[in-house]
């Protein structure tokens, strides 16, 4: 890939962001001004939470956060602590299915591909110890999708239960601070 392509690259998935927040930004608008939207989002706004941050959750090409969508459904009339609730349990259920992925694909990598999983276990035992900060802070604080590093995780066969809870307190930490700061930010912008 040449370098003008990578720039051309970076432009579109940033405008891409951008259009993603500017249409939520008008939703959100829409929404609290609409009284039949907002019991649209009354009726079936937990179920879309829940599918939004699954699917956020995996998308690892356009990974743009599920809590950019908080604020049209508190606009809705929907809790925000329900909507972080869910975005955790719509985003974790998701890190599962990618760390599954990769459990699941371990035989394929190490027949196909053996060099990248020794590579992978060598690291991993030379660092083992600082792994569970490493997932915490990475799911907490880097706004790049999980699946980067739990489907190698899968592959060399990290235990589930060595990870779980920093990942899920990673993903708590991670949900709150952008659903809270989301929907400030757009209610800043909306009262103004």
């Amino acid at each position: 890939m040449t370098k003008q392509n990578k720039i051309i690259n970076s432009v579109l998935f940033i405008g891409v962001i951008i259009a993603v927040l500017v249409v939520s930004y008008f939703l959100t608008q829409y929404v609290s001004t609409n009284e039949a939207s907002q019991k649209l989002i009354q009726e079936f706004g937990y179920l879309a939470v829940l599918a939004i941050s699954f699917i956020a959750g995996l998308n690892l090409f356009l990974p743009v956060p599920a809590a950019t969508f908080v604020s049209i459904f508190t606009a809705g009339g929907m809790s925000l602590p329900i909507i972080i609730f869910l975005l955790v349990a719509g985003t974790m259920t998701a890190n599962l299915l990618s760390f599954a992925i990769g459990h699941y694909g371990r035989k394929v990598t190490n027949s196909h591909y053996p060099k990248i999983q020794t590579w992978l276990t060598d690291l991993y035992t030379k660092h083992k110890k600082y792994l569970p900060y490493f997932i915490f802070s990475f799911t907490a604080l880097v706004p790049i999708p999980d699946e980067v590093y739990l489907i190698p995780l899968g592959i060399i066969g990290i235990r589930l239960r060595g990870i779980i809870f920093p990942l899920l307190l990673g993903t708590i930490v991670y949900q709150t601070l952008a659903a809270y700061g989301i929907d400030n930010i757009f209610k800043y912008y909306l009262t103004n």
